[in-house]
Formats: C-alpha cells, structure tokens, sequence
C-alpha cells in the first residue's frame, strides 16, 4: 500500500468512528430520526469510499503480478489473470487482438518464445500506475508504462518500451483483466542503440492469426503516437481531442 492510501484508509477509519460516536449522541438531539439518517449517508459515502481504496490496491497487485509473470515467461499464469468473460481481450503492439482466455494464454506463449531457458533475460519491468475503478465498483481503468529488457547470454539484447491501457473487471469477487491492450513506443537492440537502428512493429502472425486485427494502426518510434488517455486531466478536468478519450 502506498503512503497515500495508508493514510487515506486511516483517515477513513477515524471519520467511521466519529460517525459512530455522533450516531450514539444524535439519540438524545432535537430531531433524532434526521440526525441519524444523515449520519447513515454519510457512514454509506465512506464505506464506498473505502471499498474503491480496496479495489484500488487488488488491481494494482494484479497489475504487478502480470508483469512478474511475464518477466519468467509464465504464459499459464499470465492466462488465469484474465477474466472468463468470452468477450475478454489481449492486444500488443501491432499483432492484432486475441479473444477469450485460451487464445490469450496461447498468444503470450507465442509472444515470448516458450519457456524461460539459461542465458535469457525477459524483464517486463511495470511503472507509473494510474487507476480509475468505476462507481459501481465493478469494473476499472488502469494505464501503466513497460519498460522491457530482452536478451541472451553473449548472443542479443533488446530494449522496448509502451504504456498500457487496460480494464478490468471483478469476478465472483476476485479482480481480473478484461482488456489488455499496450502500446509499443519503441524497440530497438542495446547496440548501436534506438538512436540508429529502432525496429518497426512485428506485424500480424500468419502461422497464428489474431481473431481481430490491430484496433489502431500507427508506427513506433522514430515515428510518434499519443496513447489516448482513459482519464481526464486531474487538475484542469480537461479532455482535449486526440489526448483523452474519457467518458
């Protein structure tokens, strides 16, 4: 839990308290019915408030737990994070979208190669989380960034680098992906560097078709894409064209 919400879920705690307090007290006000119904509205806003602080912290786990997975190549725990909604999704850079959770498990196995082997790196390394979990409390946003390192002993080494935007969903409780979708910025080998020799999105695999091909189409670095952001601007509220696609 980060310091924020350490001190948010504290401070939570203490107004529920207070609020107890004050709905011991309300029985001996002048309108002790309108007293107490307010106290319980306010009780109701902090429980809500409460559980989104919760929900927050089980995506994040889940967020990080996926980029572990991935770090050893662990293609059947990567797919059990996804949820079982047929409609559930996975898209990465340019291959197109795969559907459904046995194709989604199937596609990251083929995405990295197979089993982790002596000799390889596969750093899948997650930063700067933003989540958003909906009002309902049952689904959510996330946008996050890779930064990914790729190689093998004395042979090749890779960078890559793209953010994500995903959403989730909660299951019988339990907080799963309903949409993986990450954006590759750039990918470019150690030496002699992206400054010379950046390489373009992989395209579709012909041996292994996506069940929908790539929901947009643009060129990685040296060419320049704005991600759209799922969220509007935290202190100006705005959601320029292009820039944020925000409901």
């Amino acid at each position: 839990m980060s310091l924020t919400e350490t001190v948010g879920a504290a401070c939570v705690a203490a107004l529920v308290a207070v609020l107890l307090i004050g709905a011991s007290r309300a029985q001996s006000s002048a309108d002790p019915a309108a007293r107490m119904a307010a106290l319980e509205t306010e009780l109701g806003q902090l429980e809500a408030q409460i559980g989104r602080i919760e929900d927050t912290k089980a995506i994040k786990r889940l967020q990080r737990a996926y980029g572990y997975y991935v770090d050893k190549k662990l293609s059947r725990e990567i797919g059990t994070l996804f949820a079982d909604d047929p409609a559930t999704s996975a898209e990465l850079g340019g291959l197109g979208v795969y559907v459904g959770k046995a194709r989604i498990g199937e596609f990251y196995d083929r995405v990295m190669g197979g089993e982790m082997k002596p000799g390889q790196l596969h750093n899948h390394i997650i930063l700067q989380g933003v989540v958003h979990v909906a009002d309902d409390g049952r689904t959510a946003k996330g946008r996050w960034r890779a930064l990914i390192e790729l190689g093998e002993y004395g042979k090749s080494a890779t960078w890559a680098e793209g953010p994500y935007e995903n959403e989730y969903i909660k299951e019988n409780g339990i907080w799963k992906f309903s949409k993986v979708h990450w954006y590759q910025t750039f990918t470019a080998p150690y030496s002699p560097g992206w400054h010379k020799a950046p390489q373009p999105m992989a395209e579709p695999y012909a041996d292994f078709p996506p069940d929908r091909p790539p929901t947009e189409v643009y060129k990685s670095y040296p060419s320049s894409y704005q991600v759209p952001y799922h969220y509007k601007n935290p202190v100006s509220g705005r959601c320029e064209p292009g820039v944020c696609n925000a409901q």
